[in-house]
């Protein structure tokens, strides 16, 4: 009898730590491997990149109930596979796909729906950002700017990021695009594109502007000290000769 109830114990165990196993997180490295597999096998059916994709999207869980025409933006949108797996991989890793497209993706404009799932990304990527995981920043937001291009809360952070890990030359472009669309923004403001929702909550207008223009004045003149420095550099090669 013990014996029995040794086994019909063991049994249970087995079955709770399988279980358990099973619901584990994927993680990103296993999602994207396992994504490109099912990709390759169907371009080798002869579909054009655009065409694996979308059906690769059909296969996955929660995505597959999203509007067909949704998904085709925000893969014409991303360009690449790298670029839409990677989207995918975040996406999911937050439950994105489950509590916050579906109600996006019924918007009749879709430049309104990528504009709000572009801002969902930039507020993860502002907060990485200021926890000062500028790499992990960085990955999100250039999904973001590939979503929607010519708003102040794609462009704005990036640049920051660039600026604060050296890059002013990539930096300095964003910045001056960003900041003329953030004056637009305060001629028509949105409310669900505002800094509080596609930033952080406590995001105020006019230090966020202040905030951006020193970095970007930063920015610029550390780009005009470099330049300076390689020319002078080239003057006195030339007198050497």
């Amino acid at each position: 009898m013990d014996n029995m109830m040794f086994w019909i114990v063991s049994l249970f165990a087995a079955i709770t730590i399988y279980r358990f196993l099973s619901r584990r997180k994927v993680t990103p490295k296993a999602r994207v491997a396992a994504m490109l597999r099912r990709y390759h096998a169907l371009e080798k059916s002869g579909l054009l990149e655009i065409e694996c994709l979308l059906q690769l999207l059909a296969t996955r869980k929660d995505w597959k109930t999203l509007p067909h025409r949704f998904l085709a933006e925000l893969v014409s949108r991303l360009h690449t596979k790298e670029e839409v797996m990677r989207f995918v991989s975040v996406s999911e890793d937050y439950g994105y796909q489950r509590d916050h497209y579906p109600e996006m993706a019924r918007k009749i404009d879709l430049d309104v729906s990528m504009a709000e799932v572009a801002c969902l990304f930039t507020a993860f990527g502002f907060r990485l950002q200021g926890e000062g995981r500028y790499k992990e920043a960085e990955f999100v937001q250039k999904l973001a700017l590939r979503l929607q291009p010519d708003q102040y809360f794609t462009t704005l952070p990036l640049a920051a990021t660039y600026h604060e890990t050296g890059r002013d030359t990539e930096a300095l472009p964003l910045f001056e695009r960003g900041l003329a669309q953030f004056q637009d923004f305060q001629k028509n403001i949105e409310p669900r594109l505002s800094p509080a929702k596609c930033l952080a909550p406590d995001a105020e207008v006019n230090k966020l502007q202040n905030l951006y223009r020193k970095m970007y004045e930063s920015c610029r003149k550390a780009t005009e000290d470099k330049s300076l420095t390689g020319f002078y550099l080239w003057v006195s090669m030339e007198l050497l000769h």
